[in-house]
């Protein structure tokens, strides 16, 4: 069975998984599941678990993380 494309929506779109956050944060990706590992990000900062998958909520994340700095998660 063929692997179902759906198409963005303004909902999904923000969205991302590990390797396009750690681009545009220009966080390492070891360091985005270290957090995640240690707690630091988790549902509140809207990291989810999809199957296998992580995604985050870029909106959120970048007002969670980004804003504050990377101080603000340690």
């Amino acid at each position: 069975m063929p692997d179902l494309q759906v198409p963005p929506t303004l909902e999904t779109r923000d969205y991302l998984n590990i390797a396009e956050t750690s681009n545009r944060s220009r966080l390492a990706v070891k360091t985005i599941y270290n957090w995640i590992s240690l707690g630091r990000l988790g549902p509140r900062e809207e990291v989810c678990h999809v199957g296998r998958k992580v995604v985050i909520h870029w909106p959120t994340f970048e007002a969670a993380v980004m804003r504050r700095g990377t101080n603000g998660v340690a």
